[in-house]
């Protein structure tokens, strides 16, 4: 989490946790799915 923090520019870890840690699972999946996308991983 804290490298999405990073990537995304959230200045405060609490707003990342916030906004991500509340995905369900499948959400989840298909975000790193995506991430890994876009940065060419996949």
């Amino acid at each position: 989490m804290k490298h999405i923090q990073e990537w995304l520019g959230h200045s405060d870890f609490s707003t990342t946790a916030n906004i991500y840690a509340h995905l369900d699972y499948s959400s989840k999946l298909s975000s790193a799915d995506a991430l890994l996308g876009g940065l060419g991983l996949n």
